[in-house]
C-alpha cells in the first residue's frame, strides 16, 4: 500500500478515474479500435513522455509500444494491457455507460488501458535504475486475432523482451488479490460454425425435401455431450457448448409452409490443453461430415476466433508468489485453469512470461455482464503491482525522480 501512495496521490487517483470512464463511455470493437488507440497515444505523448513510442503495429495499424529506458542496461520487461471493447450493449446506471450503441467495455480492457498509463506516468516520475520497461497496448483480443498481428510486425519482434506479464481484472475475488497458478491459466479455445443445405418441401409433403433437422438434432447432443462421452481420450477437461442453432427461414413471418432446407449451428470448443483442442476438432469435424453424408446434406464447417491455452511459465510463478510474499499482497494459487481464453497465451509460446489475475470484488458481476463496470479502486493497486514487479525484475529504480 505504501508504494501505492508513494506512486499516485489523491489528485493523481481521481485523474485516472476520469480516465477510465472516458474511455469507457466512447469504446470501440476488436479491430477497430482507432479513436481507443489516438487516446491512448495522446495520453502518453503529453503526460508519460515515453523514450521510444511505436504506433500503427499489426496489421489493424493501432497497437502501441511505450518504451521507457533505465539509467543502466538490463533486462526487457513487457507489460501488456488490451484496447477492445465488446459487441454488447451496456446496461448500466452509472452516468459514464457507453455512448456507442450495442458496443461497451464490460471485460473492463478500460481498467486495463488506465493502469498501463498510470505505470507509464510513474516510469516518467520515478525511472528504472535498470533495464527497460515496455508498455504494449494491444488491439483485438476479444477476437483472438490482436496478439497474432503484433507478432507478424517485425517492429513488435524487435523488441525481444526477457519477460512478458499480462493481468485481467477477476470479479467474485477479493479486491487486490493476486490471481496465478502454473501451467495453463486459461483455456484453449475456437469457435465453430456449421451450417448443412439441403431441399425445402411443402410441410404436408416433408418426405419430398431434405430436411437437416435431424442432422442439427443430433450434433447438438453430440456437441453437448462431448466431456462425457470422451472423456478418457483427453489430458484434461475439454468441453463443447452449443452457442447458436437455427433452422429454416423466416420470411415476412412465421413460415408454416416450409419444410426447412438449410440450417447453422454454432458453437464454442474449450480444453485446458492445446492437443486435446485439436481432437475436439477433428470429433466435431469429423461428426459434421459423417451426419451431413447420412442425410444427403452438403456441408461446411468453419473455425473461428481460436485462442491457444494461455501457459504460464513455473520459474516465473514461482518468482511471482515471492513477490507477493515479500510485498504483503494477498495471494492465491488456483488449481483449475479458467475456462475463458485469452490470446496473450500467443506470447508465452515466444517469450518466457505468465499471465495472473487481480480481484475485482466479491460483489462485482461476472466479465461480460451487460452491467460489469471495472472498479476505479483497483487501478493503483494493479499500477502498484505492476511497478513493484518491473523493479523486482530488472533491479531497482532511480533514487531521483523527474517529472
Amino acid at each position: 500500500m505504501e508504494r501505492m501512495q508513494e506512486l499516485f496521490n489523491e489528485a493523481e487517483i481521481l485523474r485516472l478515474g476520469e480516465l477510465r470512464r472516458r474511455l469507457h463511455r466512447y469504446p470501440e470493437v476488436s479491430e477497430h479500435e482507432h479513436e481507443t488507440a489516438r487516446v491512448v497515444e495522446r495520453e502518453l505523448r503529453e503526460r508519460s513522455v515515453p523514450d521510444r513510442l511505436i504506433t500503427g503495429l499489426g496489421s489493424m495499424g493501432t497497437g502501441i509500444c511505450a518504451l521507457y529506458e533505465g539509467r543502466r542496461p538490463g533486462p526487457t520487461v513487457m507489460l501488456r494491457c488490451e484496447l477492445d471493447a465488446l459487441p454488447i450493449q451496456d446496461l448500466g446506471l452509472h452516468e459514464h455507460r457507453s455512448e456507442h450503441d450495442g458496443v461497451a467495455h464490460l471485460c473492463g480492457h478500460d481498467g486495463h488501458m488506465t493502469t498501463m498509463i498510470a505505470v507509464a506516468h510513474s516510469l516518467r516520475q520515478q525511472p528504472l535504475e535498470h533495464g527497460r520497461a515496455v508498455l504494449l497496448f494491444q488491439p483485438a483480443e476479444e477476437t483472438g486475432t490482436g496478439a497474432a498481428a503484433l507478432l507478424e510486425d517485425q517492429r513488435f519482434l524487435e523488441l525481444q523482451p526477457d519477460l512478458i506479464l499480462g493481468f485481467h481484472n477477476l470479479p467474485t475475488f477479493p479486491t487486490g488479490t493476486v490471481v496465478a497458478r502454473a501451467g495453463t491459466f486459461a483455456a484453449a479455445s475456437v469457435g465453430f460454425v456449421a451450417t448443412f443445405e439441403g431441399r425445402t418441401s411443402h410441410s404436408s409433403y416433408p418426405e419430398y425435401g431434405l430436411s437437416p433437422t435431424s442432422t442439427v438434432s443430433q450434433l447438438l447432443e453430440f456437441v453437448n455431450g462431448l466431456e462425457r462421452q470422451h472423456e478418457q481420450s483427453f489430458i484434461a477437461r475439454s468441453t463443447g457448448t452449443v452457442t447458436s442453432a437455427a433452422l429454416g427461414a423466416v420470411e415476412l413471418g412465421p413460415n408454416f409452409g416450409t419444410a426447412p432446407g438449410e440450417a447453422v449451428v454454432m458453437g464454442v470448443l474449450r480444453a485446458y490443453h492445446d492437443q486435446d483442442l485439436g481432437k475436439l476438432k477433428s470429433l466435431v469435424s469429423d461428426k459434421v461430415r459423417q451426419l451431413a453424408e447420412a442425410a444427403e446434406l452438403h456441408s461446411e464447417l468453419e473455425w473461428r476466433e481460436e485462442f491457444p491455452a494461455t501457459e504460464n511459465d513455473a520459474e516465473v510463478v514461482e518468482w511471482l508468489e515471492s513477490v507477493a510474499e515479500a510485498e504483503g499482497w494477498q495471494y492465491q494459487r488456483v488449481e483449475e485453469p479458467f475456462r475463458w481464453s485469452e490470446d496473450f497465451g500467443r506470447y508465452v509460446t515466444r517469450f518466457k512470461g505468465a499471465f495472473f489475475g487481480i480481484g475485482a470484488g466479491e460483489t462485482q458481476p461476472q466479465l461480460h455482464s451487460n452491467t460489469y463496470d471495472y472498479p476505479d479502486e483497483i487501478i493503483p493497486v494493479g499500477a502498484g503491482m505492476y511497478r513493484t514487479l518491473l523493479e523486482r525484475f530488472t533491479g531497482g529504480i532511480h533514487a531521483s525522480s523527474s517529472s
